[in-house]
């Protein structure tokens, strides 16, 4: 062999400082009072002769694009990997603080978020060097596992209309993506798996920060099989952990009980996946002529690794924008709303939403001074060896994810959202109003409110298709 596939990994606390806002706009928008459990950002490198990508994962939630950007770009001049061949993805735990470039908070709130944000550069770019410094030899295998921790989350009331809550007897799709990386001499150094579903176990009630469900997981599955688990955020924008978002102030017992769940099932993939032992000719032993047995032989180390990346931004239309009278209505309103709620001392988080709703008519302006505008979604494939991640930058349904997997030519296709910063949601079609997007409508579940990602409307229905198009035929050009 001309090169061997290395990989090499590494990990630091991202804990926020007492008294930061958590990431939510009306929900999970308290102040944090203390740690529940550490925040990680952790970084894997996988090098093959002169092709390298970079996995960086942390515990945090909505990362807004600039700052996705911003990081990759950083980490990309530290480790001299193109920026296409560098995956951002968050856990998307709820339990977390929010960048100032998220939305604008209180002068004193976007003081300790500018300085959390320094921080957490800080640490990327230390860590992804000290993952570069840990480069070794490995070798990797995969396997799928199975896991009913995710329900459905879009429920009917009595009404007919959408809400946030469970719908038991729906489809999810339960599948564990595993992939086992080990030393040349078959000992665990780092475990990833990937699963779609809200990280919000930990509720809103609670005042402490979280790195939820996932992060429990990892813990089990590090004290168990050694070595550093890493979680990747999969296509879970439509499903919610069993027993929804958490009521009580306390919510601890219920994550580590999921935690456990998603874990359980990692560690028996793990177990059926041997890296550098196979299975031989089966043989007597001795004289016995009616038993066979199958040795465990040495796997032969001829084959020529894989690493290739690419990236693409996709231009995605919007629904029919409104004339300019709608739009100077559309503006009145929500200024006057935030008006009102001013003068009232309303609570915080009404003053916020309100706050969002005029930054949004804003930009319904700008976009109607536009000639057919445009919303950028970037979708990233990158494949090593014989396993493929498609990464989306928006909160993907499962259903898309699943088909993406289902259709892709590679056998192990992890589907990712939640990466390279988040957009917005990506609904199917058939997830939209049945009358089309409304403007005046203030919907009940978070799909559909465009107008918290700062869109001047919502995509176009067909955007989905779109995206799952682009993204098998990214997976089929990097397959060759």
């Amino acid at each position: 062999m001309s090169g061997k596939l290395l990989a090499g990994v590494a990990r630091a606390k991202i804990n926020p400082p007492v008294g930061i806002g958590k990431i939510g706009k009306r929900l999970f928008a308290d102040p944090i009072e203390g740690i529940e459990s550490d925040l990680f950002l952790t970084i894997v490198i996988f090098n093959y002769l002169k092709d390298s990508v970079a996995l960086v994962t942390c515990d945090l939630c909505g990362i807004p694009v600039s700052v996705v950007d911003e990081l990759r770009q950083e980490i990309s001049e530290s480790l001299n990997i193109p920026v296409p061949h560098i995956l951002v993805n968050e856990s998307h735990t709820h339990s977390c603080p929010a960048f100032p470039e998220y939305f604008t908070d209180s002068p004193e709130q976007n003081r300790l978020k500018e300085e959390y944000k320094g921080i957490f550069f800080k640490k990327a770019v230390e860590t992804s060097i000290e993952s570069k410094r840990s480069l070794q030899p490995i070798r990797i295998g995969t396997g799928f596992g199975h896991c009913p921790i995710g329900v459905y989350r879009r429920e009917r009331n009595s009404k007919g209309e959408d809400v946030l809550g469970e719908v038991p007897d729906a489809p999810t799709d339960p599948s564990v993506g595993v992939v086992r990386v080990d030393d040349l001499d078959g000992k665990t150094l780092i475990t990833i798996f990937s699963y779609g579903c809200h990280a919000v176990t930990m509720g809103p009630r609670s005042k402490l920060a979280s790195s939820d469900f996932p992060g429990e997981a990892r813990r089990i599955i590090e004290m168990t099989n050694g070595g550093i688990a890493v979680f990747l955020q999969a296509c879970g924008g439509n499903i919610n952990p069993i027993g929804g978002i958490g009521y009580e102030e306390d919510c601890r017992d219920t994550k580590n009980r999921v935690g456990a769940m998603l874990a359980g099932e990692v560690i028996k993939i793990a177990a059926t996946i041997r890296t550098n032992l196979e299975y031989g000719e089966r043989t007597k032993l001795g004289e016995i002529p009616n038993i066979l047995f199958s040795p465990l032989v040495h796997k032969e180390d001829n084959k020529t690794s894989v690493i290739k990346a690419v990236e693409e931004n996709l231009e995605l239309r919007f629904v029919k924008l409104p004339d300019i009278n709608k739009a100077k209505l559309l503006s009145e309103k929500w200024g006057n709303n935030l008006n009102d709620k001013l003068k009232q001392n309303a609570p915080q988080w009404e003053i916020t939403v309100a706050k969002h709703y005029v930054k949004w008519t804003k930009n319904i302006m700008k976009a109607i001074k536009m000639e057919n505008p445009t919303f950028d979604m970037p979708v990233q494939v990158i494949r090593i060896n014989d396993f493929v991640i498609a990464a989306i930058s928006a909160e993907v349904f499962f259903e898309t994810g699943l088909y993406i997997k289902l259709k892709s030519p590679i056998k192990h296709t992890q589907v990712l959202g939640y990466s390279n910063g988040l957009r917005c949601y990506l609904p199917r079609e058939k997830d939209f109003p049945k009358n089309g997007w409304d403007y005046d409508s203030k919907y009940a579940v978070p799909d559909l409110v465009f107008q918290f990602s700062q869109l001047p409307a919502a995509f176009h229905p067909e955007s989905e298709q779109v995206v799952i198009n682009k993204t098998l035929e990214m997976i089929k050009q990097i397959y060759v």
